[in-house]
């Protein structure tokens, strides 16, 4: 019994060394089971909604979109002692740093209930600001609320990941307004995503529309993302094509 409990102890040491070297070698991302991590992939997983007031509280104070996925990435450190972990939603409070200072947005975290299959699982920014806050100010009544777009280098890596496929309709309409190909393939570099017209976490297969311009005329592209191929499905100009 005593080699076992020494072999025990001398495992708990290793591992915890192991550990250490691990958090120095790799950051936070190294230990996603850490409660901080945890915390922000439940919160990454979901579909992350933001109303109007926040939204304009957010662009007043120089912050935007990229910066809030960056706080569930590798800049945000969850800080437990500002969370309201037992209400209900949970909120909670992340900050990070950007230019030298430190910002902070705080999430609410809507889960279904144990049992239960009502209600949606989603997560809110209800409030924005730097540390040393600033003096900003907004009328709206944060009752109007939308889906947070995801930042633009993520959907062109989640578009880039599989290879590009024209489907017929596109094809269809590529011809018809006389593009190329090659601007075609390389519309959603420079193009934006519509993230109400968008469906990211749509099972089996999350599309993106997104807008933008090839050779001085507005276009609309509908993305697919198949198992293998990122499937370009329709290309919508201003003059309906009879590609349908």
């Amino acid at each position: 019994m005593d080699k076992l409990w020494r072999r025990l102890k001398f495992f708990a040491i290793g591992l915890g060394f192991g550990c250490i070297l691990v958090y120095f070698t790799f950051g936070n991302r190294g230990c996603s089971w850490l409660p901080g991590n945890r915390v922000k992939n439940m919160i990454g997983e979901k579909e992350i909604i933001i109303g109007d007031s926040v939204s304009a509280l957010m662009k007043c104070n120089e912050l935007n979109n990229d910066d809030i996925y960056e706080l569930l990435k590798t800049n945000g450190d969850v800080e437990f002692s500002l969370s309201e972990t037992h209400s209900k939603p949970k909120i909670y409070y992340i900050e990070g740093d950007k230019d030298g200072s430190t910002y902070y947005a705080k999430f609410a975290l809507y889960e279904q209930e144990p049992l239960s299959m009502e209600g949606e699982e989603y997560a809110e920014v209800v409030e924005v600001n730097w540390t040393e806050q600033r003096s900003c100010s907004t009328t709206l009544s944060n009752q109007d609320k939308s889906t947070l777009p995801l930042p633009h280098k993520d959907v062109i890596a989640i578009l880039e990941e599989r290879e590009f496929k024209l489907l017929a309709e596109a094809d269809c309409a590529m011809t018809f307004y006389g593009l190329n190909e090659k601007s075609v393939l390389e519309f959603h570099l420079s193009a934006e995503i519509d993230i109400q017209s968008s469906a990211p976490r749509e099972s089996p297969n999350p599309y993106y529309v997104l807008d933008g311009i090839i050779d001085g005329q507005p276009y609309s592209v509908l993305y697919i993302i198949g198992e293998n191929r990122t499937r370009i499905a329709e290309i919508k100009g201003n003059n309906p094509s009879d590609c349908e």
